[in-house]
């Protein structure tokens, strides 16, 4: 059943889990899709929970991976590639969603947050180990600069291509689908001006019936689903070009150690800093 009356589920944070760092093409696809084709009225809540695990358990799950096994696997800066590369293709892969392929997308989901997880902590690594002591402020804050402000960016980009595409896409499909369904021209326009409003102003368009709105909600369904994939497909561009990044960042496998460079000033082994 097709929940009537989402208003800006592009929008909703619900059920995104998003932190300050997380990656925001994937904060914003999946919970467009728990609000577009996954919950109804009749939803419980308990599953609206369970639908906000995936990505959140996905990122933990990455974050321990790292722990456990970084050292283990070494190759750091390679390491970075491939998760950065792995996070990139499962980003990508939501492309294929459709209204009815829930469990897919769940799987994509929860491995896209995975290897998100390992690159998102071992990029912190990179941050303070890829420059000299004396420029870790710099370093620091410049990565919290660059974190921010990318990420209002790619936000606004996402969100904009996403209401744009499904806006353009539902102005054709769900008047056909009205048409087809045995509505008029009138019909099918006051029922796509009433789907943003919801299920009340949907049932008071004159002469709808169930039959007709089932197939406006289903074509709305699909204009979601293509916006969502030309969204995913985006996030490709992004992925791109923090691949390059990743490869232009230097080599920290000689630093990953049990050597300790700065001690503290009030400790017995200050002496050992090259300065003061």
């Amino acid at each position: 059943m097709f929940y009537y009356g989402i208003e800006d589920p592009s929008h909703s944070e619900q059920y995104s889990g998003r932190s300050a760092d997380g990656d925001l093409g994937i904060n914003i696809i999946y919970p467009t899709m728990i609000n577009v084709f996954y919950i109804t009225p009749t939803t419980s809540r308990s599953e609206q929970l369970l639908l906000s695990l995936p990505g959140n358990i996905g990122l933990v799950f990455g974050a321990i991976l790292l722990i456990s096994f970084g050292s283990l696997v070494g190759h750091w800066k390679w390491s970075l590639v491939g998760s950065w590369i792995g996070m990139t293709i499962f980003g990508g892969l939501m492309a294929m969603v459709t209204p009815t392929n829930k469990s897919m997308m769940i799987a994509f989901t929860f491995l896209e947050q995975t290897f998100f997880g390992w690159a998102q902590y071992e990029s912190i690594a990179f941050t303070q180990l890829g420059v000299h002591q004396h420029d870790l402020g710099m370093s620091g804050g410049l990565a919290g600069v660059a974190r921010y402000a990318g990420g209002s960016l790619a936000q606004a980009i996402y969100v904009s291509i996403l209401a744009n595409t499904q806006a353009a896409r539902a102005a054709v499909s769900v008047p056909a689908a009205v048409l087809q369904a045995g509505g008029s021209a009138t019909m099918a326009s006051e029922i796509l001006a009433a789907f943003p409003s919801g299920a009340l102003a949907l049932a008071k368009v004159p002469g709808v019936n169930a039959q007709i709105l089932g197939a406006a909600g289903s074509a709305y369904q699909f204009a979601y689903a293509h916006a969502l994939s030309i969204t995913a497909l985006s996030s490709l561009a992004f992925g791109g070009v923090g691949l390059i990044c990743c490869l232009l960042c230097e080599n920290i496998d000689a630093k990953m150690n049990d050597t300790t460079n700065i001690f503290l000033e009030n400790d017995v082994n200050a002496a050992h800093n090259e300065y003061h």
